[in-house]
């Protein structure tokens, strides 16, 4: 993996991050990383979680699609344990110092903790009650669809179906959109959109994330999010929930409290980025999704995005 420079825009994924084993190579080369990953496992099974440090450092651990189909639990402590693991190897080991931090989806947990907002501790209590809270709702007849399009093109085909409980859930860019509802619907929006000439790409999520569908959930996971300690970012947060900077205690609650519900406008936080003067991107996760979307946005020309574990 090449080095990259000293002050770049640290990205943490979502689902999209997972890579069985996706540690391995540095398990031996970074004294850190075994005490990042007793610490988790420590946390974790204090909150009544799951152990991942297999996940993270066996290339024959299970799969996305098993994790999502038997224990999602599982699969979401292991992202936000990668990112962490990847966060202090880059600045700890690599003396990297970033000059803005921004998660995707589940990737804002981490982003979150690795800002100084959340001890690590808090932040592995919260994946494992925002899991019980998802498991208590009862609602896993849902997903999720990738769209190769622009979010117009994407609003017409929801007008088209005419289902409310079907949204635009992700705006990454303008070839990328992705909307969550349940499956039947899903599967008629698809049908259109292959029609229209649209590339579909089923997505191996658990739940239909960043929609309504999930508001037991998120109620649910609100009340814990009352009860965390939490503080202003030490590193600059720029959040695609909120569409804006993290700046206080407030808006870390927010981030949490809302993540299940509210759309990720990954789109509009490059643009933002990009003008702010933000050229380097670096990604906190097994594969170079987030890395790959910035090569690809229309607004980011001539940025640099170094490459992803």
């Amino acid at each position: 993996m090449n080095r990259a420079p000293a002050n770049p825009v640290l990205l943490f994924p979502g689902h999209g991050g997972y890579l069985p084993g996706g540690l391995q190579e540095f398990t031996d080369d970074f004294a850190g990383l075994p005490s990042v990953l007793e610490r988790i496992t420590a946390a974790s099974r204090a909150a009544g979680g799951p152990d991942v440090a297999e996940l993270l450092t066996d290339r024959a651990a299970p799969t996305l699609r098993s994790l999502v189909d038997d224990d999602p639990g599982r699969l979401h402590l292991a992202i936000f344990a990668t990112e962490l693991c990847l966060h202090e190897i880059y600045t700890r080991s690599w003396g990297l110092s970033p000059a803005v931090l921004v998660g995707h989806s589940l990737g804002e947990f981490a982003a979150l903790v690795a800002a100084g907002c959340l001890s690590p501790e808090t932040g592995v209590r919260l994946i494992v009650e925002r899991d019980e809270a998802l498991r208590s709702s009862g609602l896993r007849q849902g997903g999720m669809v990738a769209l190769r399009a622009d979010r117009r093109t994407a609003d017409r085909l929801l007008a088209g179906l005419d289902d409310d409980h079907t949204v635009l859930a992700v705006d990454n860019g303008e070839d990328q959109v992705v909307v969550s509802g349940l499956a039947e619907p899903l599967r008629r929006l698809a049908g259109c959109a292959a029609d229209a000439g649209v590339e579909v790409t089923w997505l191996q999520v658990p739940y239909p994330f960043h929609n309504a569908l999930l508001a037991d959930a998120a109620a649910r996971f609100s009340a814990v999010v009352d009860t965390i300690d939490c503080r202003a970012p030490e590193v600059p947060v720029h959040s695609p929930v909120l569409g804006r900077e993290v700046r206080r205690p407030a808006d870390v609650r927010e981030v949490l409290a809302s993540h299940l519900v509210r759309p990720v406008g990954f789109r509009d936080a490059l643009k933002s980025l990009n003008a702010q003067g933000h050229r380097v991107y670096l990604e906190c996760g097994g594969k170079a999704v987030l890395t790959n979307l910035v090569r690809s946005a229309r607004e980011l020309d001539g940025a640099a995005a170094p490459g992803a574990a």
